[in-house]
């Protein structure tokens, strides 16, 4: 059963850099190139969590998915309530599986 918790936080965190790879390289809403300042914020916001959240996905450790998702959660939320409907609004299923992933894996501590 373990396996199953770490293999749905690395489906968020895949999900979120993916979504993050189509905001900055295939923006369906923009044709203007992607400021490299925009690029350092979402690569530290939103990608180096997603990748500490793969890395925590294995390790099953329940602290450091809380802290993916606090560390998400300024420009996640920014992201998916900016513009209502599109495809960034997906930025909010994200910070949600993040959180229904740690709370799972905390829950399989407790067994």
């Amino acid at each position: 059963m373990k396996s199953k918790y770490s293999l749905f936080g690395v489906v968020t965190s895949v999900g979120c850099i993916i979504l993050c790879a189509i905001f900055l390289l295939w923006n369906p809403y923009s044709n203007t190139p992607v400021s490299r300042d925009t690029c350092i914020i979402i690569f530290t916001m939103l990608i180096l969590p997603a990748c500490l959240g793969t890395i925590t996905s294995f390790l099953r450790n329940r602290i450091l998915m809380f802290i993916v998702l606090i560390w998400s959660l300024p420009y996640g939320f920014y992201l998916s309530v900016a513009s209502i409907p599109s495809i960034w609004n997906l930025f909010s299923l994200v910070l949600i599986l993040y959180l229904v992933s740690a709370i799972r894996m905390s829950k399989s501590y407790a067994r």
